[in-house]
């Protein structure tokens, strides 16, 4: 059997996708069960494919194949931020996005340094190296955190899912910054790094330039889709190739300008939704947002696929015991800390408090960031930085993926929000 597969492996991958993509269809029927774990019974399924011998891309090998998995990540992820920047009701500001805003300013910048202590002191990573590990560490993830974010606009939305799901979609692009510190740090570029290029142009201009193409692009599309000619006041038959349009627009251009792209295009999505906000255009946006949900899983489904090869090919056989307890302690010690200390003193109703410190889950952003700092610097011991990633993205699909089925589902009395 296993050589008529090996024989013609395109054919299996196909049928492979396949089911992968009728196994989404179940999500609804079985959301509720601690045992649906969608991102674990992917990567297993790709695990499989790797264990009977299957072809694998391998972002350690070439510069090929290392830029084939950051463009594919990287696909993901501005999908997704599109599909959460739609599905937030809540409008932005200081005190509705509170524990986004303490999230971000306090609990990320934490995560980091933590984060690269660690790796620097217990795993034995260079400086650049290890900075990276923080930087690739922090975000939590707006892809596989699908089970702990909010549900599409005008549903029952929670505070912590709010809170879950602007942070994933803003940390995203915060991370960045510190990417590029440590690509500026690696040894060959050692010699240039000056720290004010770095702040004013690494830092500032490139998150403020993505937040202000983002709202203009979210502002002119929007404009064009309630025109005359637009769709939304035509077929409707399109949000899909709307969603599309506007996510690769936003991004293309906050790119072309040299800023954060991945913030341009959550905040487009924001910026699209607050303009059709209680107008006879919401039910488009609606609409768009289911579009954007579908087009994210089936991204997912095909990179989680790709994620348990690449773990059972090259990777499971590699880790260390430091690898396995600096996974543990972002997880179980530094996340939880960090988020713990930046929300000290705000107000929150049940459980919230305790939602918003655990689920801090890594994924697919994670992996996009590796392989774009590995296609633009020379790490030394990059192995490290794949072992330790994938390892902790493992555990928390694990943990987090079945904890969310039942933790999550335990909504407050507040319609809107759960924070007081």
């Amino acid at each position: 059997m296993s050589d008529v597969i090996l024989n013609n492996p395109i054919a299996f991958y196909y049928s492979l996708i396949g089911l992968a993509f009728l196994g989404l269809t179940l999500r609804p029927a079985l959301s509720h069960s601690i045992f649906f774990n969608v991102p674990i019974i992917y990567i297993c399924i790709g695990a499989f494919a790797a264990v009977i011998g299957l072809p694998v891309i391998n972002p350690l090998g070439s510069e090929v194949e290392t830029k084939i998995i950051e463009h594919g990540s990287e696909l993901i992820v501005i999908i997704s931020l599109s599909a959460a920047g739609l599905a937030i009701d809540l409008p932005a500001g200081w005190k509705n996005w509170q524990p986004t805003w303490r999230l971000l300013g306090i609990a990320m910048p934490l995560t980091i340094t933590a984060t690269a202590a660690l790796g620097f002191y217990l795993g034995g990573l260079p400086l650049a190296t290890a900075i990276l590990l923080g930087a690739v560490m922090a975000p939590t993830d707006p892809v596989l955190a699908r089970s702990v974010q909010v549900g599409p606009p005008n549903s029952d939305q929670s505070g912590e899912s709010t809170a879950l799901t602007s942070e994933a979609g803003l940390n995203d692009g915060l991370a960045f910054p510190f990417v590029w510190l440590a690509i500026l740090l690696t040894p060959a570029l050692f010699g240039e790094f000056n720290w004010a290029t770095w702040l004013g142009y690494y830092a500032i201009y490139k998150i403020i330039g993505g937040i202000l193409i983002g709202i203009a692009t979210g502002w002119v599309i929007t404009k064009f889709l309630f025109s005359p000619l637009g769709d939304a006041t035509n077929e409707r038959a399109n949000p899909a190739l709307i969603v599309l349009g506007a996510t690769f627009v936003a991004y293309g251009a906050a790119e072309f300008l040299g800023t954060y792209g991945f913030l341009s295009v959550f905040v487009a999505a924001r910026a699209g939704r607050n303009f059709a906000k209680n107008t006879s255009a919401e039910p488009y946006e609606n609409s768009a947002h289911k579009s954007a949900d579908q087009l994210e899983a089936i991204l997912m489904a095909v990179l989680l696929l790709w994620l348990g090869a690449f773990i059972g090919t090259y990777m499971w056989h590699q880790w260390v015991w430091s690898d396995l307890v600096i996974a543990l302690a972002i997880i179980f010690l530094i996340r939880p800390l960090t988020a713990g200390l930046s929300l000290a003193g705000l107000k929150c109703a049940g459980q919230s408090r305790y939602k918003m410190i655990f689920f801090g889950i890594r994924g697919m952003g994670s992996i996009f960031y590796v392989a774009y700092a590995m296609s633009h610097a020379q790490f030394e011991q990059p192995e490290a930085i794949w072992r330790i990633c994938t390892l902790t993205i493992l555990i928390s699909a694990i943990i987090h993926g079945s904890l969310a089925n039942i933790w999550m589902q335990q909504k407050p009395h507040s319609k809107t929000a759960s924070l007081e």
